[in-house]
């Protein structure tokens, strides 16, 4: 991870790679291979409406070769935390408009990252009991929020007819998303929210076709692949997954690698715009036999994200080697809004801080 009080220096010549052109698709071509990755901002207006701070906010980053936005929430249900915008009312739409808009003015290309917390989901924001493929508890104290000190909730097993509704939400913001121009979508199915907690075997105990085995387990985030693709096409559909259970009281149970492989072979039989590393430091884990990026490499055939604490040069070393097709950087995005700028130039870049965060609009 960044040390804040270090000085972290571009490099030109080794850094070059990550300045090309990189096709995604018949769709979309980026300008380089350096992704803002979603960083949360915790920054919305009363509606969940971006604030009017987020249209200089990504506008600033957009020569990036792809932004991928904050995680923004489904449905009012799906909310765990403070300031999470949405996509799912016209006045989120029309906000989120004017950010595309202000990245577009400036040559960017930008993704909406949708987002369902799941079990992570709490009544004081959400104003109803978390969703959760089973009723399973594993804390006591809610992660980090420094708003308001509560306890985690026990969680609702989701019904057919809460996963049809679920699956629903995330097609009509897909749709949403397209509206308001934006590229395409990032299904976060990363960092134990909901798509991940039907993957992993200790959150979803269900015994009916969303559990059990690994292709039942894998079902509920192919389906949300499908349904989103249904509105806007597989080529504008990213995915973020999680090799790694190393956030929101996520653990390894064996086997629970079974049902990421099964979406990622159903991936790779999709012409889907990219798979994504969600994990925030790309090291290595004995049940997965390496780091979660090589992991996703072995079994997945399309465009990698590679994400994890890398920097320019750890970033640029590893698109030499083909670990992953593209490289995405959140914090020192964060700290550095002309980063692909500093990059080319070789320029020292700012350490991430969190004041940085507290700067943010």
């Amino acid at each position: 991870m960044l040390n804040d009080a270090s000085v972290i220096h571009g490099s030109g010549g080794p850094t070059a790679t990550l300045l090309e052109p990189f096709v995604l698709n018949a769709e979309i071509v980026l300008s380089n291979r350096m992704v803002m990755a979603p960083c949360t901002r915790n920054r919305s207006e009363i509606d969940l409406a971006p604030t009017r701070g987020a249209i200089s906010h990504y506008a600033a980053r957009a020569e990036a070769g792809l932004i991928i936005t904050e995680g923004t929430i489904v449905s009012k249900e799906a909310q765990g935390g403070p300031g999470t915008p949405g996509i799912f009312t016209d006045s989120q739409v029309r906000r989120w408009a004017e950010v595309v808009s202000a990245v577009h003015e400036r040559g960017g290309k930008i993704f909406c990252q949708l987002w369902h917390l799941g079990r992570m989901a709490h009544s004081f924001y959400s104003g109803t009991t978390p969703l959760a493929p089973s009723a399973v508890l594993d804390v006591t104290k809610h992660r980090g929020d420094r708003y308001y000190d509560f306890t985690h909730e026990m969680p609702r097993p989701m019904s057919r007819g809460n996963i049809a509704r679920t699956l629903s939400d995330y097609a009509l913001c897909a749709a949403n998303a397209r509206r308001a121009g934006f590229d395409g979508i990032e299904i976060h199915g990363a960092n134990g929210y909901l798509p991940e907690q039907f993957l992993r075997q200790h959150t979803n105990k269900r015994t009916d076709e969303w559990g059990g085995s690994a292709q039942n387990r894998a079902r509920f985030l192919i389906d949300v692949v499908d349904a989103c693709a249904a509105e806007i096409g597989h080529e504008r559909v990213g995915v973020r997954v999680s090799p790694a259970a190393h956030f929101a009281e996520m653990e390894f149970t064996p086997g629970d690698e079974d049902a990421l492989i099964a979406v990622l072979e159903a991936m790779s039989s999709r012409p889907i715009a990219y798979v994504h590393t969600g994990v925030d430091d790309d090291i290595d884990y004995d049940y997965l036999g390496g780091k979660s990026t090589a992991f996703l490499r072995r079994h997945f055939d399309g465009t990698l994200i590679g994400c994890g604490a890398y920097t320019p040069d750890t970033a640029s070393m590893a698109l030499a080697e083909v670990r992953f097709d593209l490289a995405a950087f959140g914090r020192l995005f964060l700290a550095n809004a002309d980063l692909v700028a500093k990059v080319r130039s070789a320029a020292a870049l700012t350490p991430y801080s969190r004041q940085v965060f507290e700067a943010l609009r």
